[in-house]
């Protein structure tokens, strides 16, 4: 009676499941590129192929399905499996589903705590492929630490100290935490590493965007840091978000930006950056493309605008303030992960 139960409620899942698919596929037509979850290009067509392999009818002929197809294709080129499997890259991120999978090899790349990039579903596919008990002890600890549910990155603790300092200081508010202030940048520079950061401490990958705003917090705040973690977010004349991969984001370059401008003479990996990140802007800008991956924010054209109008070296406290009051979002933006979510304080 209960195998009989398991079988009926299995097979209306499963229904469920293809029948949402089939009716939300042609969507992703209409849907914005920029605002699609990190990863999904790779994740679908892995968890498609999973399911085709079972036997289940899932469309295949939706332009929308075949560009995503082209783009997990773009990806895997962009970074080998061999690499995969040898050096840590942004790919740990989005290991669920993803097939002919080293597991040996990979367990040399998990990251201290346990985690796959911080990555509970990709921890979470590797404990299936592995049973490792160092991903198991991660899951459980945030599975206790969020009552059973779980974030969909976790920690992200150095973004957190990083965006803080920031917000507090564009408010112009900054003035009445000084001490909590103080304590974030110690914070930051204790897991600050040559080759840069990324949205939590001891990570074995980095990214432009947290590095960039690092920098700039602590060179503003008095720490002598060498512009050379920029390095290996450079080839050919051209930054981008991750080493070794060929794309961009409006945040990442304009946080770029803005820590290019605390630049000193002679240091020219920061001079090609913030002349690289300027255009990219501009570009953007002129085409009314100022869309992020990364926050669907309140008034993100605003502050591009703003920043590439106005230089740091000539812009006034006061009157920055003024203006990012009213650009400033606060828990209405909307932050892109594998889940669309908000922040509250």
């Amino acid at each position: 009676m209960v195998s009989t139960k398991k079988k009926v409620t299995n097979a209306c899942l499963l229904h469920s499941g293809v029948k949402f698919l089939k009716e939300n596929l042609r969507k992703l037509e209409d849907e914005n590129e920029e605002h699609m979850p990190i990863g999904f290009e790779v994740a679908l067509p892995s968890l498609i192929d999973i399911a085709r392999k079972l036997k289940i009818e899932i469309p295949n002929d939706t332009p929308a399905l075949k560009e995503i197809y082209a783009r997990q294709k773009l990806k895997l080129t962009t970074i080998p499996m061999e690499v995969v499997h040898k050096v840590p890259t942004s790919l740990l991120y989005s290991l669920e589903g993803m097939a002919d999978l080293e597991w040996e090899k990979l367990l040399k790349l998990q990251c201290k705590d346990g985690s796959f990039l911080f990555s509970p579903s990709s921890t979470a596919f590797a404990l299936m492929n592995t049973k490792d008990e160092k991903c198991l002890q991660y899951l459980t600890n945030i599975v206790t630490k969020f009552n059973g549910g779980v974030p969909n990155v976790y920690p992200v603790d150095l973004f957190e100290h990083i965006w803080v300092v920031d917000r507090l200081q564009r408010l112009g508010i900054s003035r009445y935490f000084e001490s909590e202030i103080k304590d974030c940048v110690e914070y930051i520079y204790k897991y600050w590493t040559k080759n840069g950061i990324c949205w939590a401490k001891n990570a074995n990958v980095q990214d432009i965007d947290d590095t960039a705003m690092g920098f700039r917090v602590l060179r503003m705040h008095g720490y002598e840091i060498t512009p050379d973690v920029f390095r290996q977010f450079e080839k050919d004349g051209q930054f981008v978000c991750f080493a070794g991969q060929s794309t961009q984001a409006v945040t990442g370059m304009f946080d770029l930006y803005r820590a290019s401008q605390v630049l000193f003479p002679g240091e020219k990996i920061l001079e090609d950056a913030k002349k690289f990140s300027y255009d990219y802007l501009k570009k953007k800008q002129l085409k009314n493309e100022l869309l992020d991956k990364w926050i669907i924010a309140k008034d993100l054209p605003g502050e591009v605008g703003y920043a590439i109008n106005i230089p740091w070296y000539a812009s006034l406290p006061r009157l920055e303030t003024r203006y990012y009051l009213e650009q400033y979002g606060g828990e209405d933006d909307v932050w892109i992960g594998k889940t669309l979510y908000r922040y509250y304080s």
